[in-house]
C-alpha cells in the first residue's frame, strides 16, 4: 500500500521536534548566560564599577536568555508556542538557580521569585512570537 508509506527524507514531527528546539534554544541561552557572566565578572574586576551592579544585570541576562530560549523552542513547535516557550524558560530558570543555589547552599529570596516570574513569563512572550514568526 503506497499511501502508508513514509517518505524517509523527512523527519517526524510532533514532539521530536520540540525537544530538539528545546535543546535547540537551550543551549544557546546557557552560553550566552555564561559569556555574559564572564564579562561581568571581567568588568567587576578590572573597572571601578560598584558591586551593585550584579542584581540588575543578572536579572537582564536572565530574561533576555529566557526570551531567546522560549523563541528558540517555540520556533520548532507547531503549536502552543506560549507554553513551549514558557516551559523552556523553566527549565532554563532552574538549571540557572541550581547551578547558583546548590554549590553555596543558599535558600530561594525574593530576587531569585521575581527571576524565576520574569523569565517565565520572557519565555512565554518568546513563545509566542517564535510559533508566529515561523516560516
Amino acid at each position: 500500500m503506497f499511501f502508508l508509506k513514509v517518505p524517509t527524507n523527512q523527519a517526524p514531527a510532533g514532539n521530536n521536534g520540540v525537544l530538539y528546539g528545546m535543546l535547540y534554544g537551550l543551549i544557546p541561552a546557557l552560553f550566552f548566560t555564561a559569556a555574559a557572566f564572564l564579562v561581568c565578572a571581567v568588568l567587576l574586576t578590572y573597572t571601578d564599577i560598584s558591586e551593585s551592579f550584579i542584581a540588575p544585570f543578572s536579572l537582564a541576562v536572565t530574561v533576555i536568555s529566557s526570551f531567546f530560549a522560549g523563541f528558540k523552542t517555540a520556533s520548532k513547535a507547531e503549536k502552543k508556542g506560549i507554553l513551549w516557550g514558557a516551559l523552556s524558560a523553566g527549565i532554563y530558570i532552574i538549571i540557572v538557580l541550581l547551578i547558583i543555589m546548590l554549590p553555596y547552599g543558599e535558600n530561594m529570596s525574593l530576587f531569585r521569585a521575581l527571576s524565576i516570574v520574569l523569565s517565565v513569563v520572557s519565555g512565554a512572550v518568546g513563545g509566542i512570537l517564535g510559533i508566529n514568526t515561523k516560516k
